[in-house]
């Protein structure tokens, strides 16, 4: 019997009276996947006569695209689909409407009064950041967007620039400071709470309780001491 008991220890390779197959935990703490970037929606507002600058602006923006932000313009439509309700969708879901000013684009109803004032009515709320790239000479210093700062640098048209990629280059490098603002706004009301002051003081102390075998206060012991009982005078019964 003890032959064959010790064959089988062998062959299991276990020791007798241990577990099989333990749970292992991770060695290192960093194995674990870190949480990503929180992704940022970008609206792309344009004339369609100005979407050869959009489409220049899109490349620019691949290193931000691959960086968990996303663009959207009236081009990712399908066929089909209702015009106002697709786009109604995509501005409220974003975080960043980028407006291409022009003449064509302040001459354009659905573009400048419709958009445009959404968006800005999204911003007076706090809900979205704008930004304005001026891409052709146009009389946007007598709209208001005159308020604002606006891309590329000191709202300088694309042609005043050395080069139009370099234009674009610091349009894209605004826009980047822009998300990482949003990012880091997502990041703070994505965190919980935290309680200071009197409030929190009050509810750490609610929430404290007595360890095991600790000795009562003094007040909480005076509190649970029975009284003594009177003794009972000792005398001859009549």
């Amino acid at each position: 019997m003890r032959a064959r008991a010790q064959t089988s220890t062998r062959k299991t390779g276990t020791r007798p009276g241990a577990t099989r197959n333990p749970a292992r935990a991770p060695k290192h703490a960093s194995a674990l996947p870190k949480p990503g970037k929180p992704e940022v929606r970008i609206f792309v507002s344009y004339s369609h006569v100005d979407k050869e600058v959009r489409r220049r602006l899109e490349t620019h923006l691949a290193p931000l695209k691959a960086d968990n932000v996303t663009t959207w313009f009236d081009g990712d439509m399908d066929a089909g689909d209702k015009l106002d309700t697709k786009i109604s969708r995509a501005l409220r879901e974003a975080h960043v409407f980028v407006g291409l000013i022009s003449s064509d684009y302040l001459a354009s109803h659905y573009c400048w009064s419709i958009e445009y004032k959404r968006a800005m009515n999204r911003r007076a709320r706090g809900t979205m950041r704008v930004v304005a790239v001026v891409v052709r000479p146009c009389d946007w210093k007598s709209t208001p967007a005159a308020g604002f700062k606006l891309l590329p640098e000191d709202g300088r048209t694309l042609q005043e620039w050395r080069s139009v990629d370099a234009a674009l280059l610091d349009v894209v490098r605004g826009i980047r400071r822009v998300v990482t603002t949003v990012r880091r706004e997502m990041t703070a009301a994505a965190e919980p709470p935290k309680l200071g002051g009197a409030l929190g003081k009050a509810r750490s102390k609610a929430t404290t309780k007595p360890s095991a075998g600790s000795k009562p206060t003094k007040s909480r012991a005076r509190a649970t001491t029975a009284p003594p009982r009177p003794r009972k005078a000792r005398g001859k019964t009549p």
